[in-house]
């Protein structure tokens, strides 16, 4: 059980980040394929500090290597949610899993110092702190 909540809590971030990401219009899809390897990826590296809506604080430490994102995810405190996290990111779009490979998380767009998406139908909003 707390795999799947974990599954579903990081998909919830991802997809929250990759809303907000997008250049002025919404995007509903949570489809899985990246955008164009083309288009310089948008820098996540840092500290972001946000919340689901109606929901949990929610905490990431990133690192990026070009396209390649590594980090950790903190989800108000949760033992069962928290822990290490692998991506990748090409132009405002990133994609999110946990380590393990066992919860797939949607993709999340980013813009500047906001990440937003939708995760498992709850909204996640994120803003760089650091």
């Amino acid at each position: 059980m707390s795999k799947t909540i974990v599954g579903s809590v990081l998909a919830v971030v991802v997809a929250a980040l990759v809303g907000c990401a997008s250049s002025g219009h919404k995007s509903t899809s949570t489809s899985s394929s990246m955008p164009s390897a083309s288009v310089a990826p948008a820098n996540v590296d840092g500290v972001w500090s946000g919340h689901l809506v109606g929901g949990a604080p929610v905490r990431m430490t990133l690192q990026q290597t070009g396209t390649r994102v590594t980090g950790n995810l903190d989800v108000g405190g949760r033992a069962d949610l928290d822990g290490p996290i692998t991506g990748q990111v090409q132009g405002n779009t990133l994609k999110l899993e946990e380590k393990s490979g066992y919860g797939s998380a949607p993709l999340l767009t980013v813009k500047g110092d906001r990440i937003t998406g939708t995760v498992a139908g709850t909204m996640l909003d994120l803003q760089r702190v650091r």
